[in-house]
């Protein structure tokens, strides 16, 4: 069989199709594709309707949003309404934060609030914790349900009901979803008012395990440091892709006008939740106006499994990002607490001749998006598959008539 002598047709035509066949892949292992391919094929428009876009664009142009010199009474009247309207907060505040005015803020609904589901492995985390048990204290659960709350307060001390005029919080909120987004945006504002009261917020989503105490791993000098999907390798780099499911802030004028302006902008950037919008608006003119000093936090001590911390000695979370489904996150988080009981269990010798992984992300895998992934996989392995065998055919039996000269280029007329 003679051989082909391919031109630069035929060799950019075989270098598209490893490009086709390579793309799946990079998809399936680059997280931040992966998030941004989810949400924008999820995206619903949510349009709040406290304030117009051009009402917005006025406030970052006259510095209103950005800046503590020009706030205006009819403003503070705000924030005074704010306080009215969340009654008996401040004082349960007082109680919960540590003497420097820190405290730890968890958000809970009733579908992560039900019996041996979320919420109790994230109380169990710092039970089985390097001495955290503590922080428990310190902790404000924010229930956004009546059921939640009820709940809440059967197995902790320190609880608040958030309620949300005409929203129902109470059911599973899927990835993306309208309620979901309001969700997210209503744990924004109030967590907007704790700064304005004076205390310094550590938020954590209810899908973070706690295994150490993070406070020694946070910058001194940072207003606002938050966790990462996928970390560079430099904290202040704002190329990292930050995660809001934890983070810390200190109450400060900058970072009140940064709360300020990041729910705001939710109006220009409708459909996307916070996470998003915080990635699009940290590179803007007005944020670096603001003189906010960022950090991203490392994921060798706040891992995930987007990125998983593989250093057992120094991991303090581990978060079920990059993960849709409530079950989901359920089974690898509890395979995640198992490693980490399993690990405590080991003596130093062993610890120094065994190293251990975590077993999860595991059911993660299977969440839908990876499921959308492969779906296009196969079909561009199908289309691959198909391309050569006519290419095949027309070689051995000649060019069909329905099929383009162009496509293919034969030297010889024996293959």
């Amino acid at each position: 069989m003679a051989f082909y002598k391919f031109r630069v047709r035929d060799m950019i035509i075989i270098a598209l199709c490893a490009a086709f066949i390579s793309l799946p892949y990079f998809l399936l292992m680059h997280t931040p594709t992966i998030m941004f391919l989810h949400g924008l094929m999820n995206q619903i428009n949510f349009k709040p309707a406290e304030k117009s876009s051009d009402a917005l664009d006025s406030g970052i142009e006259d510095g209103s949003l950005i800046g503590g010199d020009k706030e205006t009474d009819l403003q503070k009247a705000n924030v005074t309404d704010k306080f009215e309207e969340l009654p008996g907060l401040e004082k349960l505040l007082i109680e919960t934060s540590m003497p420097n005015k820190t405290l730890i803020i968890t958000t809970l609904n009733s579908a992560w609030a039900k019996n041996n589901t979320m919420i109790d492995l994230f109380l169990a985390s710092f039970q089985e914790g390097d001495n955290i048990a503590h922080l428990v204290d310190h902790l404000l659960i924010v229930a956004l349900d009546q059921s939640a709350f009820d709940r809440c307060t059967a197995i902790h001390h320190h609880c608040y009901r958030l309620e949300t005029e005409g929203v129902d919080f109470a059911a599973e909120k899927f990835f993306m979803s309208s309620d979901y987004l309001k969700m997210m945006w209503r744990r924004i504002d109030f967590l907007r008012i704790v700064l304005e009261l004076g205390y310094n917020i550590l938020f954590s989503d209810a899908d973070i395990m706690w295994f150490r105490d993070p406070f020694p791993h946070l910058s001194p000098d940072a207003d606002f440091q938050i966790a990462c999907d996928h970390f560079n390798g430099n904290p202040t780099d704002v190329k990292n892709l930050p995660n809001g499911g934890f983070v810390f802030v200190r109450s400060n004028e900058r970072t009140m006008n940064f709360y300020k302006f990041w729910f705001d902008s939710r109006l220009r950037h409708p459909g996307k939740h916070d996470q998003d919008v915080f990635n699009d608006i940290k590179n803007t003119k007005p944020f670096a106006r603001m003189g906010l000093k960022l950090e991203f936090l490392d994921t060798v001590y706040f891992g995930g499994f987007c990125e998983v911390s593989q250093d057992f000695e120094k991991v303090c979370t581990m978060h079920a990002n990059c993960c849709t489904g409530l079950e989901r996150k359920l089974i690898d988080l509890r395979l995640t607490i198992a490693d980490w009981r399993r690990f405590k269990s080991m003596t130093r010798e062993e610890k120094k001749e065994h190293r251990i992984f975590w077993q999860a992300p595991k059911e993660c895998l299977h969440s839908c998006k990876y499921k959308a992934l492969r779906i296009m996989l196969y079909t561009l392995l199908v289309f691959v598959c198909i391309f050569c065998f006519l290419g095949s055919y027309w070689c051995i039996f000649g060019r069909p008539r329905w099929m383009p000269e162009r496509i293919f280029t034969r030297r010889s007329p024996d293959c």
